[in-house]
Formats: C-alpha cells, structure tokens, sequence
C-alpha cells in the first residue's frame, strides 16, 4: 500500500507520517518517503542517520533524463546503505532530493522523479510506503497521486486547511482514489465546530488528534520525535486504513 501525508504548511504533516510510519512497522516494512526537498529535520525525528537522496542514487539532474526507464527497476529494500537510514523502530527513510545550495534550479526533477518510481513500485502485501509531502498541493500539479493507494489529508483549524483538503478530495475522487481527512491540533473545544465546517465541505473526519504536550517538547527539543496521546489516535487510523 502506498500513502501519500499531504496538507498546509504547519499543518503538522511530517509529524503524522512518522506516527502513521511507526504504527504501520507493526504489521511489516514500511519505507517513509521524504518527498518534501524543504524538509531538514525528517531524520532526526527518526533519530536516523541523514540518507543520500535517489536523485543523487540515479546521477543527479543531469542524468536524470538519461535514466527514467531505470527508475522503475529500483527496488526500496535493496537500496545501498547511505540511501536507506533505519529508525530504532524499523522504520526505514528515503529521501527523493533536496535543494542544497543556491540557484541550483527548482525542484520539478524531485518530483519526476517521485511520480515515476511510485507508479512502478512493486510492494509485497506487507509494505508500506508513506510519502511526506511537501506543503500545499504541487504533489497534485506533478501527478504523483497517479502512484498512491490513500491520500491523507492534515487539517488544522484554520480555512485555508479546510478549503486545501476540500480540493484535494475532488482531485482524488476524480482519480477514483481513497481520501482520508485527519483533524490535528484540535482542542474538544473546538472539535465539534471544524467537523461541522468539515462536514459542510462534504468531508468527514477519519482520526482526530488533539494537542500534545509530547509532541511540543519533542519538537522543540530537535531530536527524535515522541508522541503520547496523538500516537494512540494514528495507530487507530493506522487499522482503518488497513481495512481499505
């Protein structure tokens, strides 16, 4: 099964893929595909080393053109060792590419490349990939949801998380794909009222996770991502998903 975590930015996307990484390397391998070039921390969150990136595994930009019917060949498990960290927990990350220094061009291969590994990806009945997406919706505009079993949705309590994971469903319907809106930092206060707002937008709310203290000290803090309550809401939508 192949789970894309899309959202906002600041919607607490990263920190639903590493929850939803852990719940599902219960069940069997799960590689968390870091799609987000922005994203500096993924590996420390793990508390892994910082993996080479598969554009890089390929050659680079340059080559990249050169070698997309390779793309298709490469299989996650039998990556080189640089290419494949391993959390204490059995999660293995990969990175797609990351912009590393100035003017070196925008991102477009990163996603070339994403779009076309995940549409020829051959996963076992117990693997899974969990790709983090980066903010927004160009994951949409780069057709990587072609490849993609679950979309998820992270919505936080603010419109613009609403109207984003309201596009995003339209989108995936279209594509005949599972959409799934997971409500994060939401107090029970205000839970009622985004599952209305939610519910008005024709979206229902698969997982509420409330704020967590574990997670903000963890965060803070830079090193491996903890979670207490929030943990325990995901490995119960871990299970629905399973059952898709």
């Amino acid at each position: 099964m192949k789970i894309i975590i899309c959202g906002k930015g600041g919607a607490g996307k990263s920190a639903v893929a590493v929850m939803l990484s852990r719940s599902l390397a219960k069940k069997g391998a799960v590689y968390l595909l870091d799609a987000d070039e922005s994203n500096r921390r993924l590996a420390y969150m793990l508390g892994t080393e910082t993996p080479k990136t598969l554009i890089n595994y390929i050659g680079g930009r340059k080559e990249f053109s050169a070698k997309k019917d390779q793309i298709g060949n490469i299989k996650l498990g039998e990556l080189p060792d640089e290419y494949l960290g391993r959390s204490s927990d059995g999660v293995f990350l990969i990175s797609v590419g990351k912009i590393e220094q100035f003017g070196e061009g925008c991102a477009c291969a990163f996603g070339a490349l994403a779009r076309i590994l995940l549409q020829h990806l051959f996963l076992n009945p117990n693997e899974y990939v969990i790709v983090d997406a980066e903010a927004g919706i160009e994951h949409l505009g780069r057709g990587i949801e072609a490849g993609i079993d679950v979309v998820v949705s992270v919505v936080d309590p603010t419109m613009e998380s609403v109207t984003l994971a309201r596009f995003v469903s339209d989108e995936t319907a279209r594509l005949g794909k599972h959409h799934l809106v997971v409500l994060n930092k939401t107090t029970p206060e205000l839970e009622t009222r985004m599952k209305s707002i939610l519910k008005t937008e024709g979206l229902s709310v698969a997982c509420v996770i409330p704020p967590d203290p574990v997670i903000f000290e963890s965060s803070l803090g830079g090193g491996v991502f903890q979670a207490h309550v929030a943990q325990t809401r995901v490995d119960a939508l871990a299970e629905s998903i399973l059952h898709i």
